[in-house]
């Protein structure tokens, strides 16, 4: 009998509501996006750095060994043939390919008079051959509407004698111009008096006025900064987000 210590088998739904476990190289927010996630390695006593492969990847490192049959290159392209090579039996494919073309294989150019077969004379064409052999007629290649190759549409009586409403024909009006619109004028126009007289104002005449030279300044730093900006106070909304996001100031916890 089972003992009252024993725990019940827990069902599916509570397998998955527990807690996806935390893997053992996990690392929380970091402070920087700098922060490294693990420490580099340091040079050893003899001032090298000593790194530690893993098996498989020494057997990565290690060079092919060459193969047993491998042979280096020959010193000449000449070489005898052993004898077992020249007494090897052939199939009868190799001897079949071996063969040269011989010339009774060759087919000349035949003529372009071709012979024609007496059915092909006594043959009698179908009723969709003649009617396809006609002449296509001029009447019916510009006089008849076509939408495509040899579909017709042709307008009904009723359509011919339709009458329009009152919406067709007022859409079917072609669209007034805009009660101030202006053609376009000529090149040339005259001038009015308002525009010959006019008088610009100080502004307009500040900014028309050429930069004078003692304007520049030769030695101007873009990188010195004010004393006003040194003395300036910041807003409580500028200081509210300043301060850092609270799961990124978080201790880090040491092991």
């Amino acid at each position: 009998m089972a003992t009252a210590t024993e725990e019940k088998p827990s069902s599916r739904i509570e397998t998955l509501a527990k807690p996806k476990r935390v893997p053992p190289e996990f690392l929380e927010d970091r402070r920087s996006v700098y922060w490294v996630d693990y420490v580099p390695p340091r040079p050893g006593p003899n001032g090298t750095t000593e790194i530690t492969a893993t098996p498989r990847v020494q057997e990565l490192a290690r060079h092919r060994p060459p193969s047993k049959h491998w042979m280096g290159d020959r010193i000449t392209p000449m070489w005898p043939v052993s004898e077992d090579a020249k007494n090897a039996p052939t199939t009868e494919r190799i001897q079949l390919l071996s063969r040269h073309k011989s010339f009774l294989d060759h087919r000349m150019e035949r003529s372009p008079y071709m012979y024609v077969s007496e059915s092909a004379k006594r043959a009698t064409p179908s009723q969709r051959l003649e009617q396809l052999s006609v002449p296509k007629q001029r009447q019916d290649r510009y006089g008849v509407y076509e939408t495509e190759w040899g579909q017709y549409n042709e307008v009904s009586p009723a359509a011919m004698k339709a009458s329009h409403t009152e919406r067709i024909e007022s859409l079917a009006q072609s669209k007034s111009y805009h009660k101030d619109f202006k053609d376009e004028r000529s090149i040339q126009w005259t001038v009015g008096n308002s525009a010959l007289n006019a008088i610009a104002t100080l502004r307009m005449q500040q900014l028309a006025r050429p930069r004078s030279r003692t304007m520049i300044k030769d030695d101007y730093d873009p990188y010195k900064i004010s004393p006003s900006a040194k003395r300036a106070r910041c807003t409580p909304r500028v200081d509210e987000l300043c301060v850092p996001l609270p799961r990124k100031v978080r201790q880090k916890k040491v092991a």
